[in-house]
Formats: C-alpha cells, structure tokens, sequence
C-alpha cells in the first residue's frame, strides 16, 4: 500500500506539470519506472479519450440537423471544427463518422508509448514532448539522427505531452494508413470486446518495422498486463 501511495503521489506532481520531472529519471527500481511511466500517460489518455466521447455524443445530437443550423450558431461552428480535426466530409454517412470518431484502447496507447519514447527517455520526448514519433513536415521539428538520405521529416515538437496524446489519437482516427484499426475497432465494439491486444495487429503503418512491431506492441501489453485498462 505504501509503495501504491509513494507513486500515485509521483503520478499527481506529474499531472501538475504535465512533463517528467528529474525524479522520474532517478528510479532505478524498473517495476516503479514503468508504474510511475503508465499512471501518467494512463490520465493524460483518460482526458483525451473523454474528450473524443464528447465530440461523439455531439455528432449523434447534430448531424442529423447541421444543413437546418445556422452557420454562425456555436452547435454549427464546433460541427466544423469536428469534422476538420477528424478530416470528415459533408457528404459522409453517420456511421463513417461514428467509426472515426471513437476512442482509442488505454492498453495500446499505454504500450505505443512506452515503445515510441524508450520509456521516456528518448531524445524527442524529453525535447520535444514528442511520445509517439510523430513526424512533420513543416520544417519546424528535431531531426531524426537516423533519418534516410532525402528524406526532409522531422519530429514534430509539442508544447505538452498531452499535445502529444491529442495528436497521436487524431492521428489513428483520422490517417489514412489506419483504415484496417478503425474497421476492427468498430467490429470489436458492436461485440463489446474492445482489446487493445486484437488492435494492434492493424498497426503496420506506424512503424518502418511492420508486422514486426505490431508483435512489440502486442508482447507489451500482454507482459505488462495492459489489458486491464480497456
């Protein structure tokens, strides 16, 4: 109970600031890093994942009536901004929006994160508040040290790790490299049987290693006993 109390203190002075503090870095203890590691991703996905619900349960309100609102109306602005964030069109079906607009498994953002950041240690998490690997093009990023010869993506830099979570689940409901996860999701969900481990077979655009890493993501989860966060 002690050591539960000790790091869900620790977990609360991360929610504060939002980013590790030098105390995470000085756990040598490998159970307690990866406890300290997951409760604080694990609010950060919580929040997020709230607030796709809300966005959901707003397009179910709405779309049947968003060609009646007014377009200067609050329900028609925020139908807009919705239908941007999740690259939706006008003449999409209910149910194409309801399958991008969903949440996303803890288990595999838990594990997809501690993959991505090296456990956050990586470079681009304690730099750039970037867990996930995202890339940009903007010219505005880190350059990756390994990155191929004519090859201009960067690491996209946050002002926050939650940012970073915002943007990573944007980025599996919206990106067109992650049609198979949001087809599964959606047939996992009309069973209620959501698992993060079934899901992370649909991953082998994330990452140049393919199969391969969906075989990581999946061990994680597994050895870590993830699942109990779906």
């Amino acid at each position: 109970m002690k050591s539960l109390l000790l790091v869900l203190g620790f977990t609360l002075s991360l929610i504060a600031t939002n980013n590790m503090p030098k105390s995470y870095y000085e756990i040598t203890d490998t159970k307690k890093m990866k406890t300290a590691f997951f409760y604080h991703i694990l609010s950060m996905a919580k929040r997020q994942n709230a607030f796709i619900l809300q966005d959901r349960k707003f397009i179910e309100k709405t779309y049947s009536k968003v060609s009646t609102l007014s377009k200067n109306s609050d329900e028609y602005k925020r139908f807009k901004k919705i239908q941007k964030r999740y690259k939706l069109k006008d003449d999409y079906t209910l149910k194409t929006y309801l399958i991008k607009i969903d949440t996303i498994p803890t288990s595999l953002v838990l594990a997809q994160a501690a993959i991505e950041s090296g456990w956050g240690k990586s470079r681009f998490f304690k730099k750039a508040n970037n867990i996930f690997g995202q890339w940009t093009w903007s010219g505005i990023g880190l350059t990756p040290s390994s990155r191929d010869a004519g090859k201009k993506h960067k690491i996209k830099i946050f002002s926050t790790l939650e940012d970073s979570v915002k943007s990573y689940m944007i980025n599996l409901n919206s990106g067109w490299g992650y049609k198979d996860f949001r087809a599964l999701r959606a047939s996992l969900k009309a069973n209620n049987n959501i698992s993060g481990v079934a899901l992370s077979d649909t991953l082998t655009n994330y990452s140049q290693k393919k199969e391969v890493y969906n075989k990581m993501v999946k061990n994680l989860i597994l050895s870590n006993k993830l699942s109990k966060f779906d």
